[in-house]
């Protein structure tokens, strides 16, 4: 996706200010009440009291509850540095300021005593108050997060999602400075309800990739900065399928959008209350239709429905019996109680049934895909696998993959599909398993455990040329093994991992990719035995921000390499 021309285009949007007022005194913000939190069901729960104890505890598994306080980050004892905890770590946001970054870690919860009683602040305005990179089944619930007391403007969101999976967001309050409340990159079942939103400089929720998203229950109440500076918009979505807002109140906003979806299958904004808002428009859908249902609209200055130069607004109105036109829509929808099932987002490809750790044999791609899950060993039984001849190629998903647009066609992501092996039927390189997109990764992985590709030839075309994607990418992934492979050009990288934990490559050739070997980036433990990487450039193999990484069993320290003819590692300066 081209976000530039994507950013262009809202910029373009937000140029002229046309507000027809609508008289009527605007309500007092409501009280969310939090929801009551029943028995955490971690394996072990830890009561914290400050932040370097917070920092600690840290870990699968586990409940964290935050004791009434202000846990002011930068106060840590660790603010900058090593934290000792496998899990989170520190990186550098702006010169001298700092974000928490919590990674590859299961079961998580962070409960606070109340909105009211536990405050996470970060100081540094360039940082999210905390990112979650490669995370399943994590909650936050029962606290307020922001920057600082006083909004003003900022480049640091309050909650970053990356690559999470299974995510609740409950009873909070994340408020500005701050540009996102609530900002998600390739995550899967992300439900953000009985919230308050408010005072963020840019957008209340964005989803970008993502796959269900669900904002419920929620209050999103002056966003904008104090009537100085639009917000973008208030909930966006780029691409993914599942988008819903349902049954929040939404007042008192400043924002050039309400809700503005492109390329997202299922989006929906339904039973919604909208007063009192200043909007420029009200939505911006590109490509594919989002359903508005069950609304009421009631003292908005707005322009229009849509921005002017959207030459096909893509909305479906709904007033319950059927389609309205676009100029009875605040006439039309009243609030009302929708049906159950009225707006379901269509059902996901299930993956085929196997027993827990069981063997599945395919011998077609479409076996293949129908075949992609979690806790199963997948034996790819034939000997050439293409993805593009997929019947349902770019257009159905599973649920537990999808198809990502690239600039000439369309990768494979495997999301959350932890505890699966994918391997040969025969031995080493027997079965190829190609991608025909050049710009796509031929396997990419996000938020997946203990995975495994064995026995595998893997590429793009057998003729080296340009192109962009890798053949392994793995993005927020824990225990990743990669063995007795053959990776090859046309690819960039045979290998390309960020920020993962326990990545291990045994018995792998990688040859004639366009750019390295292996690269890695925000690693925690990587280890290489028996590899060979050669007619690749240099260098062939990259290390950034990585921590125990050997070869040949062997500590790695350096950061650029070449490998010899012997499998041994030969340092390399690089300029630059």
């Amino acid at each position: 996706m081209n976000h530039s021309i994507l950013k262009q285009s809202l910029a373009a949007l937000l140029t002229a200010l046309m507000l027809l007022a609508i008289t009527g005194a605007a309500p007092a913000p409501g009280r969310l009440e939090a929801p009551q939190v029943g028995p955490v069901s971690s394996e072990k729960t830890v009561q914290v009291k400050d932040v370097d104890e917070l920092v600690a505890a840290i870990g699968p598994n586990t409940a964290v509850e935050l004791q009434p306080g202000e846990y002011a980050l930068a106060a840590a004892s660790t603010y900058g540095q090593a934290t000792g905890n496998q899990y989170c770590r520190w990186e550098a946001a702006s010169e001298g300021g700092y974000e928490l970054i919590i990674s590859g870690v299961n079961g998580l919860t962070l409960l606070g005593a109340g909105t009211d009683e536990t405050t996470i602040l970060a100081q540094d305005r360039y940082a999210n108050v905390l990112r979650f990179v490669g995370c399943g089944q994590l909650t936050v619930s029962r606290f307020t997060a922001g920057h600082d007391p006083a909004p003003g403007y900022c480049f640091g969101g309050v909650l970053r999602l990356e690559h999470c999976n299974g995510v609740a967001v409950e009873g909070c309050a994340l408020f500005g400075c701050g540009v996102v409340g609530v900002d998600a990159v390739d995550c899967s079942d992300v439900a953000v309800t009985a919230s308050r939103i408010y005072e963020c400089s840019d957008i209340a929720v964005s989803a970008e990739s993502c796959r269900n998203v669900t904002v419920r229950d929620c209050e999103i109440d002056h966003n904008g900065w104090k009537n100085e500076y639009f917000a973008s918009c208030l909930f966006q979505s780029y691409g993914g399928d599942g988008f819903t807002v349902d049954n929040c109140r939404i007042h008192d906003n400043f924002a050039g959008l309400l809700l503005q979806c492109s390329t997202t299958h299922a989006a929906s904004f339904t039973a919604n209350q909208v007063n009192y808002n200043k909007l420029q428009n009200a939505f911006a859908m590109f490509v594919f239709p989002a359903t508005v249902d069950g609304c009421s609209f009631h003292g908005n200055d707005v322009l229009s429905l849509y921005p002017a130069d959207l030459d096909e607004p893509s909305l479906s109105v709904l007033d319950g019996e059927g389609k309205v036109s676009d100029g009875a829509l605040e006439s039309a929808l009243e609030v009302r109680t929708l049906q159950g099932g009225e707006l379901e987002t269509p059902p996901l490809r299930e993956p085929t049934e196997v027993a827990p750790g069981g063997e599945i044999v395919v011998t077609t791609v479409d076996e293949f895909l129908a075949a992609i899950g979690p806790d199963r060993i997948v034996v790819l039984d034939g000997e050439s696998f293409c993805l593009a001849d997929a019947a349902g190629y770019g257009r159905e998903d599973g649920q537990y993959y999808r198809w990502d647009k690239v600039y000439d066609g369309y990768q494979l992501t495997i999301v959350g599909a932890s505890g699966m092996t994918i391997r040969a039927a025969e031995g080493r390189g027997a079965v190829t398993l190609t991608a025909v997109p050049r710009y796509a990764d031929v396997l990419s992985y996000q938020g997946c455990d203990a995975v495994r590709v064995s026995g595998l030839t893997l590429g793009h075309t057998e003729a080296p040329s340009e192109c962009s994607g890798a053949v392994l990418n793995y993005e927020g992934c824990t225990g990743v093994l990669v063995d007795g492979c053959r990776l090859y050009g046309c690819g960039t990288m045979g290998v390309y991992a960020y920020n993962c934990t326990d990545v291990a490559l045994a018995d792998c050739e990688i040859y004639e990719c366009s750019i390295g070997g292996v690269t890695l980036y925000a690693v925690y433990s990587a280890s290489f035995g028996n590899c060979r990487i050669h007619d690749v450039p240099r260098p062939a193999l990259a290390l950034y921000d990585c921590y125990e990484v050997t070869w040949n069993e062997a500590p790695v320290t350096g950061n650029h390499y070449d490998v010899n003819e012997a499998g041994e590692l030969v340092p390399v300066e690089i300029a630059g």
